[in-house]
């Protein structure tokens, strides 16, 4: 936990805080004046019952287990099997067919039966007659309100912020190496490090083949900055596809290639006596990254028909591609277009046909009051779409500092059109360092990933998926439709569709479930 606006450690409550004066006063006074990464317990002076508050960050994951006797609560899933003799931890399979409805969703269940996991930002209170709820961090309070800030202001008060945040994490684990792309995200990280005053150095990844190959941007970085840089391989002997990226999890949320990105990381972090990784994760859904009109007819409801719509109406033209009609007609459809509501559409793909209980998101933001600024819900949904995807406390040595609660609540109160300034994405991030990046990595809009090794891996181990899902697990408990699932895998590797991401996913899936029969 550190002090709000800076990176100093606390330890102690200041003089000030509102101790016995009940839960709910602590949680919005250590939410309004400290941020981190942690659990506040509380026990109410009048009441007696205990009240637990996860920070708004959801970088510490609390799990919860109720038993007969005891409520239980743990960052660390399999705690919450291990300290209850004969009561193992076991897999829920509806739970984990939602998930796989829904897997950019992070839900509230998880898919080991009995644990949920608690909602960021919310204290709850817990009592025999079950747990009551009530909300202290809403994302509502950070919307945009008044007068926009300009462009240059919102760089520089960005790139501040960011360079306490990130510092602050830097002094907590030791040693720092940044998983470094050649992206935006994780340059703003180095850069940032670089700012204030912190020793690190880069890592990165590339196939063996050049089409996911952005070492050479990496280096360019990392002679920039006077940082030492290693490149390292995807290779497909790291990788035993039932042994799950997953294990350990509450879910199967990580994808199967990343066993070879781990290995890869954590021999190079030993090379450099690197103690923790930061990776750039979430940094897409941060800085807004909208590909859609949402940004002018936010700028229209908010300001007008001023002059400033129009250089808008020609950003969006540039960043999507499209002409002048096009942007227009998209304008108009969602203008006219009913206000969206509820969760997005379900991926059935492979799936057994049963019912399926609409899903309790972790964060409930889809209902979220954004005013005159409907772009952001769609950056509420950009966000919870990342959070099955960022590494936490709970899983050093790698973590995702850019999801930090002061990082979070600055976004969200910057206006969408501010994102798109200039037709380039995520561009206040770009403005925010390009004093200390290099121009080719500030104007860069896209890079290479792991496409092609991913569709090798599947094709090296095909033999393994179909033995694994038609014969396994996910068959036989009737989550995956068997007939479909054995079709699918006659796809060719490397030309076809999406559905080879899908039958990872499954074999992941079914790995996961495994490691949890013991």
């Amino acid at each position: 936990m550190f002090e709000r606006g800076s990176a100093v450690r606390v330890n102690v409550l200041a003089v000030g805080a509102p101790i016995g004066e009940g839960p709910p006063l602590i949680a919005k006074w250590l939410t309004s004046q400290c941020w981190g990464a942690y659990l506040a317990v509380f026990r109410d002076l009048g009441s007696g019952q205990l009240a637990a508050y996860p920070d708004p960050s959801g970088l510490l994951p609390v799990y919860r287990r109720e038993t007969a006797s005891h409520v239980l609560l743990s960052s660390e899933p399999g705690l919450l099997g291990e300290v209850l003799n004969g009561e193992p931890l076991c897999v829920s399979w509806f739970e984990l067919q939602s998930y796989l409805a829904w897997p950019e969703l992070r839900q509230r269940s998880t898919c080991l039966a009995g644990v949920s996991e608690l909602t960021p930002g919310v204290l709850w209170t817990i009592g025999r007659s079950g747990d009551a709820s009530v909300q202290i961090w809403r994302p509502q309070d950070f919307m945009p309100v008044g007068t926009a800030p300009t462009f240059e202001s919102a760089a520089e008060e960005l790139r501040d912020l960011a360079t306490t945040t990130i510092g602050a994490w830097a002094g907590q684990f030791g040693q720092v190496a940044v998983a470094a792309s050649g992206g935006v995200d994780s340059s703003l990280i180095c850069a940032a490090m670089a700012k204030g005053g912190h020793a690190f150095d880069c890592i990165t990844l590339a196939t063996a083949d050049p089409s996911g190959d952005e070492s050479a941007f990496v280096r360019l970085l990392g002679d920039h900055l006077g940082v030492r840089t290693i490149a390292s391989t995807y290779a497909l002997s790291h990788v035993d596809l039932l042994r799950p990226a997953s294990l350990g999890l509450a879910r199967p949320s990580r994808k199967a290639f990343m066993v070879a990105l781990e290995r890869a990381l954590v021999a190079a972090a030993g090379e450099l006596s690197a103690d923790v990784v930061f990776d750039g994760n979430g940094g897409d859904n941060l800085f807004c990254f909208l590909h859609s009109a949402a940004p002018l007819i936010d700028r229209l409801r908010a300001m007008g028909p001023r002059l400033g719509a129009c250089s808008t109406f020609v950003d969006l033209c540039r960043l999507t591609g499209c002409d002048a009609g096009t942007m227009a007609r998209a304008v108009l459809r969602r203008i006219m277009r009913p206000r969206p509501t509820g969760l997005w559409p379900p991926d059935l793909r492979l799936l057994a046909d049963r019912p399926l209980a609409p899903p309790e998101p972790w964060t409930p933001w889809f209902e979220v009051d954004v005013g005159k600024h409907g772009g952001k819900r769609d950056h509420l949904a950009l966000l919870m779409r990342g959070q099955n995807h960022v590494n936490d406390v709970g899983g050093l040595p790698r973590f995702s500092p850019l999801m930090s609660q002061p990082l979070v609540e600055f976004c969200l109160s910057v206006p969408t059109w501010l994102w798109c300034r200039g037709g380039i994405n995520r561009a206040l991030a770009r403005a925010a360092f390009a004093p200390d990046l290099p121009r080719e990595i500030v104007v860069r809009t896209s890079k290479a990933g792991p496409d092609s090794f991913i569709r090798k891996l599947f094709d090296a181990n095909r033999r393994v998926i179909r033995e694994g899902l038609l014969d396994g697990l996910l068959a036989s408990q009737g989550v995956i439709d068997r007939g479909a699932t054995e079709a699918a895998l006659s796809v060719d590797a490397l030309s076809g569709d999406s559905i080879v991401y899908r039958l990872l996913d499954l074999i992941e899936a079914e790995a996961w479930a495994r490691s949890w029969r013991r």
